[in-house]
């Protein structure tokens, strides 16, 4: 299905109004996350064995055993245990990672934790604090964030990656200023958005150049072939979103492969576009070609996986920051996963791509597996994942940094 049938049919009642749409965005408050923060009920951390559970370890599911949560992590030390959950034979699986998402307050940490999804990389910020808040709170998902894009004069969605004038890259400008602001101001990673008008490869390279030399991580927005070309030209760590307006080429895919590139393609935001929710691709993404199809997608995303490239779980959920396109927080992510098991990943690989593939990717290494020493970052499942991935859904029981959720998310398996 052409996206540009979806964008005909919502042109005449949706593109007039686009801009009071976004004059009507209402942008998120330090003191609306300070007093949410404020008011939450954490319960205490209390040494607890899970026993009876049969853990996923990357590959498979074992038999029952009982796994041990002292403060945020899990050990083997059984000593002075508080607190006893029966796990009664039901599947514990590590806490899923979301590789690309948009969250801007508590409440979306808060769906984003109630659905098991218990890490989450930010793809933007505009208010440094505000995000610093929200990084590491007991109880709730972990955020990694980038704060600063590097944006082009007309590159990018200003709604999503708001930038001042000053920090646009201009022609010709070198951009390691934006680099080394970025991180001054608290970014765990660097972002780079791919578009026409935006940086070039010269500045692209030179951006990924420096942030390496940094000893840090870059990432790159790049919904087409062209934006995609370029960023594995600069080598960029993790490819954001996937080309749905032409095929990649197989040296294309082997350039990825050869260089230790990883991609994030975000399938479920172009899957809600192409078939449920074409508000979404008009107005978060501005990705309107005449060749573009869900069918690139879909094929784009399999040749990958087949190549062995390292696939990142991720959604490009906004939650409710803009009212009139929900896009919801980590149910999202689940659903992600079904996109996953539909080009050809098995479950358990599926799986990984929301639990240590993402995890070793950003090179956090205390999360994605289930064992000691790790953050105890856990979901519950009534059913077994391998047998349907949607099973995913049917969660019991959530524990964040070794504090159990109250509020899982309850969802019917479709």
């Amino acid at each position: 299905m052409h996206f540009k049938q979806f964008a005909s049919a919502l042109l005449v009642l949706f593109g007039t109004s686009r801009a009071c749409l976004h004059e009507h965005i209402r942008a998120p408050q330090l003191r609306d996350v300070e007093d949410a923060l404020r008011k939450r009920d954490v319960p205490a951390s209390v040494k607890t064995a899970i026993h009876n559970v049969r853990v996923f370890d990357g590959y498979v599911i074992g038999k029952p055993q009982t796994v041990i949560i002292d403060g945020e992590y899990i050990t083997d030390n059984d000593e002075d245990i508080e607190q006893i959950v029966d796990g009664g034979n039901r599947i514990l699986i590590p806490g899923l990672i979301d590789a690309h998402a948009h969250v801007q307050s508590v409440e979306g940490l808060e769906n984003m934790t109630s659905y098991g999804v218990t890490t989450i990389f930010n793809m933007a910020c505009a208010n440094y604090e505000l995000c610093e808040s929200l990084k590491s709170n007991p109880g709730l998902a972990s955020l990694f964030t980038t704060m600063l894009a590097a944006l082009g004069p007309a590159g990018g969605n200003p709604n999503l990656n708001p930038v001042s004038p000053e920090l646009l890259l201009q022609p010709g400008e070198d951009p390691r200023f934006l680099v080394n602001y970025a991180f001054g101001n608290g970014s765990d990673y660097f972002k780079i958005i791919g578009a026409a008008n935006g940086p070039t490869q010269a500045q692209q390279n030179e951006m990924v150049d420096y942030a390496h030399f940094l000893g840090r991580f870059v990432v790159t927005h790049a919904p087409g072939l062209s934006p995609y070309t370029q960023a594995i030209a600069s080598r960029s760590d993790v490819l954001q979103h996937i080309p749905d307006d032409g095929l990649l080429s197989p040296c294309l895919i082997k350039t990825i492969k050869e260089r230790g590139l990883a991609a994030s393609p975000t399938m479920e935001i172009f899957r809600r576009a192409y078939t449920i929710q074409p508000e979404i691709g008009l107005f978060l993404r501005g990705n309107i070609s005449a060749n573009a199809t869900y069918a690139h997608v879909l094929t784009n995303v399999r040749h990958l996986h087949e190549a062995g490239v390292p696939i990142l779980a991720g959604t490009d959920a906004v939650g409710n920051l803009v009212p009139q396109i929900y896009f919801p927080f980590g149910e999202s992510l689940h659903q992600d996963l079904a996109n996953l098991v539909s080009i050809g990943m098995t479950p358990a690989e599926a799986l990984r791509a929301a639990t240590v593939v993402p995890a070793t990717v950003h090179r956090l290494g205390d999360r994605g597996v289930i064992r000691p020493g790790m953050r105890a970052d856990l979901i519950l499942l009534n059913s077994n994942p391998l047998v349907n991935i949607t099973n995913t859904r049917d969660i019991a029981r959530v524990w964040a940094g070794g504090i159990e959720y109250a509020n899982v998310a309850k969802l019917t398996k479709v």
